[in-house]
């Protein structure tokens, strides 16, 4: 794409200092800490802390759990560094760009947003009670980290002079509460509804006659849906995210490498889509508890050739003892590659260790792409200034969609008239809106990634 000619505006900044990790102390964490608390603690930058925890950009600080603190000793020294240019004509192309530019309409919009908050179950005067709600990823937990990404979307969109009437409501995940929800004149009155999260509770209130005109957001679940008029699917759904894969594999995958199947008895039908386009494959079936016999595995891979394996699963037993048993068969003289068509949350245990993904190349399509940096980026450093702690990946699911589809209605009331727009990017997801046959909209965005290391890249597929 041909390029803006702007100038480029680069400022040069002195830095005095250097720091070097000198020694470590063991800290167990209390109750109410955060990271930042932390960092003031002990007078050091909170990505001193997260080099040597690097678990922590992706869970919650639990209590009495031990993380390390780094000891730094400050060596001076001079250093510059450049900050970033002004943006090209990519980033005129982003639909808050295109906001400032058009602004047809009342820059205010009605915002409802439906969510299993379950309030009436807590007892919040047991201080136990509601600590053990976030020991874990559970749904009380998800509810209210995609709350705060709303939260922070709305505030990031003041910046644009953009005013959010925001409405929250608690379906306490029952449908007769929904029903009753729907009746609600600040629910009537809004111009796009984010929620309810579970299928069956969005499928029931998508479906409400009096609703029909209004945008539905669907925020989370690539579970299928009828997507009728009204109704955003945000989330890619699962059939486009395989189909993009078996095309990766078609076109990237030798025929004449060593491919090997490994398919469930609930993925029968995506074995035979796989064993069409590779006809010489090896097809493995597991055994009844989920399993497959290591000599089974060790006798079909092989020296000779590359081994590509191809996984097709959502048993968290059988995902494990296939990513353990294909880690401990690399050598130098065997090769080995872990593919899967769908990768469902079961990949995320941390009984399956991040190293051995890597050593795999393990390789999929997603609806979102980690963020890796070294350093705490701009949107996280906002968001803890704002919030206390680091954002994980359902804070910033719920900041990508929220963003995306209030700028869309800002744009134009017709969502459907914004499918014309380019692809857009966020923090971690991408949203290129297609019109589904229903009526509504469906998401056709997503990523093509590979483990490295203790990284993951993205495959940028022509």
């Amino acid at each position: 794409m041909k390029r803006v000619l702007i100038f480029l505006l680069i400022t040069l900044q002195p830095i005095f200092s250097q720091n070097i990790v000198t020694d470590t102390i063991v800290h167990e964490v209390e109750r109410k800490e955060t990271l930042f608390s932390i960092s003031q603690k002990y007078k050091i930058n909170i990505n001193d802390i997260l080099e040597l925890n690097p678990q922590l950009r992706n869970s919650r600080l639990k209590r009495k759990s031990n993380i390390l603190i780094p000891v730094i000793e400050t060596i001076q020294e001079n250093t510059l560094v450049e900050k970033d240019s002004l943006p090209t004509e990519d980033d005129l192309l982003r639909l808050d760009s295109i906001f400032v530019k058009k602004r047809k309409r009342d820059n205010q919009l009605n915002l409802s947003v439906l969510l299993p908050f379950r309030s009436n179950t807590v007892n919040y005067d047991s201080i136990e009670e509601v600590e053990s709600l976030f020991e874990d990823r559970n749904l009380y937990t998800i509810t209210l980290d995609f709350y705060s990404g709303i939260l922070y979307a709305i505030e990031d969109l003041r910046e644009l002079n953009v005013s959010i009437n925001l409405n929250v409501f608690d379906t306490e995940n029952s449908i007769n509460k929904i029903n009753e929800i729907s009746s609600e004149n600040l629910v009537k009155d809004s111009d796009v509804i984010i929620g309810p999260l579970i299928p069956r509770n969005f499928e029931t209130f998508s479906n409400i006659e009096l609703l029909e005109s209004i945008p539905k957001v669907f925020p989370l679940s690539t579970i299928p849906i009828k997507i009728i008029k009204g109704v955003i699917q945000s989330v890619t759904p699962k059939n486009l995210l395989r189909e993009r894969m078996i095309n990766y594999l078609d076109k990237n995958l030798d025929r004449e490498e060593n491919i090997v199947i490994i398919a469930d008895s609930l993925n029968i039908e995506i074995e035979s889509k796989l064993s069409e386009i590779f006809p010489n494959s090896i097809k493995i079936k597991p055994e009844f508890e989920g399993y497959i016999l290591p000599e089974l595995l060790d006798s079909l891979l092989v020296d000779s050739l590359p081994n590509k394996v191809i996984v097709e699963s959502e048993i968290f037993t059988l995902i494990s003892s296939v990513v353990s048993q294909l880690n401990s068969q690399i050598t130098s003289e065997r090769d080995v590659k872990l593919y899967t068509t769908y990768r469902g949350n079961k990949y995320d245990d941390p009984s399956i260790n991040i190293k051995d993904l890597g050593n795999l190349a393990f390789t999929y399509t997603s609806i979102s792409k980690k963020i890796n940096n070294d350093s705490i980026s701009k949107f996280e450093s906002r968001y803890l200034n704002l919030f206390g702690s680091l954002p994980n990946k359902d804070v910033i699911r719920g900041y990508d969609v929220t963003k995306d589809i209030l700028l869309r209605v800002l744009i134009d009331e017709n969502l459907n008239r914004t499918t014309k727009y380019d692809e857009q990017s966020y923090t971690e997801s991408k949203f290129l809106y297609k019109k589904d046959t229903l009526g509504g909209l469906f998401n056709s965005s997503m990523f093509i990634l590979r483990h490295r290391e203790y990284d993951i890249e993205e495959i940028i597929d022509q």
